[in-house]
């Protein structure tokens, strides 16, 4: 066995330019593929953390209520959702939460309707208190935060 000492070698490892034109067009398709459903996961995502939002909201207004022995009152609006508090005739918000752009109430309440759910002093929710809110993504997507006996949960 002879061994070549010194010898320099020609050819050099590299990629040709047609190898490098068809790993660019796999990567391609593969993108064009993969994209759409990034996309419905971060709607998903963004539907449903503005429904857990909401649902804590439920539970803030729920404790408020049994921590203060008064009635708390969870309100919506087209873009925002809070917790009141009425004391005599003042009713004032102790809390304010911010719908994301892309997301609103599906049918948000009358003017005259503005209270949604009303937790009584002993952690009770009132009879009156509205049964279904839906939330809806810009492309028609939905969430239901449902009543369910003295609590809300979400429902999809």
């Amino acid at each position: 066995m002879t061994l070549l000492i010194g010898m320099i070698k020609n050819k050099a490892n590299a990629f040709t330019l047609i190898e490098l034109i068809l790993v660019m067009a796999l990567l391609t398709t593969l993108a064009a593929l993969v994209a759409p459903q990034l996309m419905n996961s971060s709607r998903g995502r963004e539907l449903n953390n503005q429904a857990m939002a909401l649902l804590a909201a439920t539970e803030y207004a729920r404790t408020e209520a049994i921590s203060r022995g008064m009635p708390v009152t969870l309100w919506v609006e087209e873009e925002r959702f809070g917790v009141r508090v009425k004391s005599g005739d003042e009713e004032r918000s102790i809390r304010e939460w911010a719908l994301v752009s892309d997301v609103q109430f599906e049918e948000p309440p009358d003017e005259s309707e503005k209270g949604v759910a009303t937790f009584q002093p002993d952690g009770t929710l009132d009879i009156e208190s509205v049964g279904q809110l839906t939330l809806v993504y810009r492309d028609g997507a939905k969430i239901a935060v449902v009543k369910n006996a003295n609590a809300y949960r979400i429902e999809k």
